[in-house]
């Protein structure tokens, strides 16, 4: 009987638990994308196709946009984006950087959009106060909140 109460009690508190935030499965790092619970890894340098297709997988969308930047101070950026806020920046059809503006996804660091700014050192910049962590880099908006996240080739105009 007492086996009895413990398994409703179990199940009255699984009923009552507070949902738990879902895992993308990635982690943005200064080398690329590493999928959770795998070895494997989407580096930078990987081809354009491949790249997309492994990440549109591992989210479970395709991407939302796709846009051919011309005139970026690093060259040419096609920009894949999801609507996670996750981009993924291609050049002479490589993966050559990734992009972070909505919340949701944690890079490394464990830092993601909407958390307060870091306490690190921050640079003024024609963007705002930026950091950098391990090669990361990060934006603060106004309201003292990681903004944007990044690392490798970016479009961005300073």
């Amino acid at each position: 009987m007492r086996g009895a109460w413990l398994a409703v009690f179990a199940l009255s508190a699984c009923a009552t638990a507070l949902p738990q935030p879902q895992a993308t499965g990635l982690m943005p790092d200064s080398g690329g994308l590493q999928p959770a619970g795998t070895n494997l890894r989407i580096d930078f340098s990987r081809a354009e196709a491949g790249a997309v297709e492994t990440v549109s997988r591992i989210l479970g969308a395709r991407p939302v946009a796709t846009v051919d930047q011309a005139e970026c101070g690093a060259g040419p950026v096609r920009a894949v984006r999801w609507q996670s806020g996750l981009t993924l920046n291609f050049q002479d059809g490589d993966f050559a950087g990734w992009v972070v503006d909505e919340p949701g996804l944690v890079v490394a660091g464990g830092y993601r959009v909407g958390m307060a700014a870091p306490d690190l050192a921050l640079h003024q910049t024609s963007l705002g106060h930026e950091f950098e962590a391990g090669g990361v880099f990060g934006l603060i908006d106004q309201a003292g909140e990681v903004a944007a996240l990044w690392s490798g080739t970016t479009c961005f105009f300073r």
